[in-house]
């Protein structure tokens, strides 16, 4: 019954980690470093939200009609929903936090008497924050990748405040979202779309 159960959680990993192939991720994070580098371009905080938006809208369609169609809406057992809803909550308490860090930062205000500023060490220890919080998700997910989109997101916070440009956001956006682009375009040619009436997934 024990080896049963390991050979289940098994099988279940694999389809997890094969659900998460399609770079549909990695395109999201991309898309989220552009968005960051375009608003602070344009000087608009209502426009990163907007294009925060339409990456999340990116992300969910790309699910619903690349990926879905291709592996089946899979459906995992409870202690990995129970995960999943784990992650769900922390990603969105993520936003908030990052919402408002991010909102402070950019008008100077006092938060519970500490004020941002764009010195070192603040930036340091928020870059920090958006580490752990990546390789907090990683690990739920268990999703290694999404360390390295971290890596990459808190580098481009980091040199933007120092060097005092949006432009590294811009490249590290770039960059990943190819590399999601280059993962979702291997996904489909792998992973074609069942013929209608074939049986497919789980």
């Amino acid at each position: 019954m024990d080896a049963t159960k390991l050979d289940l959680k098994r099988l279940e990993r694999t389809a997890w980690r094969s659900y998460h192939q399609d770079g549909m991720w990695d395109v999201f994070i991309g898309l989220l470093l552009l968005s960051a580098g375009i608003s602070s371009i344009v000087g608009s905080d209502w426009l990163n939200l907007l294009l925060m938006l339409g990456a999340a809208g990116v992300m969910a369609l790309g699910k619903r009609f690349v990926t879905v169609p291709r592996m089946g809406a899979v459906q995992f057992g409870p202690e990995r929903r129970a995960k999943n809803r784990k992650v769900a909550a922390l990603l969105f308490l993520t936003v908030l936090l990052g919402v408002a860090l991010y909102g402070a930062a950019v008008t100077n205000l006092e938060v519970l008497g500490w004020q941002p500023n764009q010195g070192t060490l603040t930036t340091l220890a928020m870059s920090l924050v958006i580490l752990v919080i990546f390789g907090g998700i990683a690990y739920w997910l268990d999703f290694p990748r999404m360390l390295l989109m971290g890596l990459a997101f808190a580098a481009a916070f980091a040199t933007s405040r120092l060097l005092d440009t949006p432009v590294t956001f811009l490249i590290a956006g770039g960059a990943v979202l190819l590399w999601g682009a280059a993962l979702l375009v291997s996904f489909v040619r792998r992973h074609p779309v069942p013929e209608r009436g074939g049986s497919h997934g789980s």
